[in-house]
């Protein structure tokens, strides 16, 4: 059997080539140790087919080595670290966002400070006391009133802090400082469907349509034998991108592509091509966001309709908001345990409008289920009904006998019903004040069926009792401000020090929750890392060890090359 002499330098020369290939591998992933989502490259090399001499390999023919060859290039990526890590991290993004949130709530309670909620009360019944020592005081009325107006105005601007000024329209724009109005402001923007064409729309579109053209270029390359690592990693790097909104699902399919669920969605894909991925077919395939229903009524299309389809469910079966937040996961989570969702939509705003290329809201629907920016408010709102019904309601001292009042201290400001955004002293009370009040007393002369001295007297008129029906019914004078000023310590301290550490404890639960799970993503991180990641020590002893396989190579490749020159030499070549 002839054996060609340049077998030898065809050997040598594979051995050259695939140390080549090793080289340019490991600097590549020297260059990209710091990357986000590049995965360590490796080559892959076989034995070339072997060279049967005198014989068939059956026979037991000597074999004679052909050198080796760079079959393929792969990356590290474990995709149950990298599913484990996206979880992870969704958790974690959620728990910061909430955990921020929070600690502007608390910064809004602004306790314990001087300007605090109970420090108002405290000076309030305290007021009140000085009035009961000196009540035909005008100052001393006067002070009661104006510190009264004091303790609404603070609930009044810790409520506007929690919702906004017109709490009943979420996406009115005079709301967008509130801590509410930043939560929808950051979920619409999250949300919002195409507006242009391309990767042109809120945050989740872009992010889906990265994605799918990420899926597109991975066939093509694959199809076309090319080597697509690259644009592997930079998918997982939008897949890891993308966890931080919400759960992450990914399939990996044969023709490279994967298949995206996302946000606690079933049944329906966010990145999804059932027929496949088609070279020459729409740019990109696969983007399955689709549109929004027209006000809850009209059927969408798409990913977007079914998380329409998820809230409606959600609502039906009276699950929780917190609930609804674990499902959905990432920051979109976070947004939905803050605040409230419909059967139609998120936090009041409706559902989501798609026409035109363009993304809108319907006019809010009534919350089914409270966020905890939702339930805090309710919370304070009880404390400050609490308060105008202590205050409005007094009892003569040292009994249960009640006063009923010419006119009530606190009253809504609008609407029918008391709450912190609405709390306010009557508007009466407000211009005697402001007019300067006259004491008078009701004595023993004041004629039977009640006291005449109009609104000007806050001890005597608006507030004391209502006229009697003879002379000797009538109470003190001081009974009302002997009564209010015992309230120190009382149904609304008391409800407010609960609403305080209410909110303290969510607060805390947010703080440790955020440590928590910030302990577990360094944990799975250093675990994918060490899996997936480039170890630059591991990578430069990779070097040294491919270096002297290519000299090893080229040696050979020499060495041939001086015997070929000694022989043709040697013959008069």
């Amino acid at each position: 059997m002839y054996i060609s002499s340049y077998l030898t330098l065809n050997t040598a020369l594979s051995g050259v080539e695939a140390a080549q290939e090793q080289l340019d591998t490991t600097g590549q992933n020297i260059s990209n140790a710091n990357t986000p989502g590049y995965a360590e490259q490796t080559v892959n090399l076989v034995e070339s087919p072997s060279l049967n001499i005198a014989g068939s390999a059956a026979d037991g023919a000597l074999q004679l080595g052909t050198g080796v060859d760079a079959i393929s290039i792969t990356n590290s990526g474990d995709p149950y670290l990298d599913a484990a890590w996206r979880q992870t991290n969704a958790t974690s993004t959620g728990a910061n966002a909430t955990q921020t949130f929070m600690q502007q709530i608390q910064t809004a309670l602004n306790e314990p400070s001087g300007q605090g909620i109970s420090t108002q009360l405290a000076t309030f019944w305290k007021d009140w006391n000085d009035l009961a020592d000196n009540p035909n005081s005008s100052a001393a009325q006067q002070a009661v009133v104006q510190q009264g107006q004091a303790v609404a105005s603070a609930f009044n601007s810790l409520s506007g802090e929690l919702n906004g000024p017109d709490p009943g329209n979420p996406t009115d724009p005079t709301n967008s400082a509130s801590i509410l109005g930043q939560v929808n402001s950051q979920y619409m923007a999250t949300m919002e469907g195409p507006t242009a064409a391309g990767a042109s729309g809120g945050t989740l579109y872009n992010a889906a349509y990265n994605i799918a053209s990420l899926n597109y270029s991975i066939v093509q390359a694959q199809a076309a034998g090319q080597n697509p690592n690259d644009l592997i990693d930079q998918r997982n790097a939008a897949l890891d991108s993308l966890s931080s909104l919400g759960n992450v699902q990914v399939q990996n399919n044969t023709d490279g592509s994967v298949t995206v669920h996302f946000g606690g969605v079933t049944g329906t894909a966010l990145i999804n091509d059932p027929a496949g991925i088609r070279p020459g077919g729409p740019v990109p395939p696969g983007d399955n966001f689709g549109s929004y229903g027209a006000g809850g009524t009209s059927t969408g299309t798409g990913w977007a309709a079914a998380w329409q389809s998820q809230f409606s469910t959600a609502a039906s079966a009276g699950t929780s908001a917190a609930s609804l937040a674990s499902t959905v996961g990432g920051t979109l989570g976070a947004l939905i345990g803050l605040a409230d969702y419909s059967a139609s939509g998120f936090g009041n705003l409706g559902a989501a409008t798609f026409a035109s290329g363009v993304t809108s809201y319907s006019t809010p629907t009534p919350a089914t289920q409270l966020g905890t920016v939702g339930t805090i408010t309710s919370s304070l709102d009880g404390v400050a009904a609490s308060l105008a019904a202590e205050v409005n309601n007094p009892t003569v001292t040292g009994s249960t006998t009640k006063l009923t009042l010419n006119a009530p201290f606190f009253v809504a400001s609008s609407g029918s019903s008391i709450t912190a955004g609405t709390l306010s002293v009557s508007s009466s009370l407000q211009a005697a004040a402001q007019a300067g009040i006259v004491p008078q007393a009701v004595s023993s002369s004041t004629p039977a069926g009640g006291n005449t001295q109009g609104t000007t007297n806050v001890q005597v008129s608006s507030l004391a009792v209502a006229p009697p029906a003879t002379v000797a019914s009538n109470a003190s004078d001081n009974d009302v401000a002997l009564d209010e000023a015992a309230n120190a310590g009382g149904t609304a301290d008391t409800a407010y020090q609960a609403f305080v550490q209410q909110v303290g404890s969510l607060a805390q639960g947010a703080n440790t929750e955020a440590t928590t799970q910030s302990a577990l993503k360094t944990q799975i991180t250093n675990q994918r890392t060490s899996v997936e990641g480039v170890d630059l020590s591991q990578e430069m002893a990779n070097l040294i060890t491919e270096q002297q396989t290519y000299q090893a190579s080229a040696k050979v490749m020499n060495a041939f090359s001086t015997v070929m020159d000694a022989l043709m030499s040697t013959v008069g070549l």
